[in-house]
């Protein structure tokens, strides 16, 4: 059984790429993939299901801080 695509987001930003895709394993778990990609690399950060809200979390408070600063 092949992981199946749920959603899939693509985001330029200048030289870069973002992917956001919300992907099916085949265990059953759902996780998000988000990918950057530049003209000569690809890092790919993978986020399950059961660490979501902490992950969301983590990340509001970054940006929150961003904003601040």
């Amino acid at each position: 059984m092949e992981k199946e695509r749920l959603f899939s987001r693509k985001l330029s930003a200048g030289r870069r790429t973002y992917f956001f895709d919300v992907k099916k394993g085949r265990d059953g778990s759902t996780y998000l993939v988000i990918t950057e990609q530049t003209e000569d690399k690809r890092n790919r950060l993978m986020v399950f299901k059961d660490r979501l809200e902490d992950f969301v979390s983590a990340l509001q408070e970054a940006v929150g801080k961003m904003r601040e600063a």
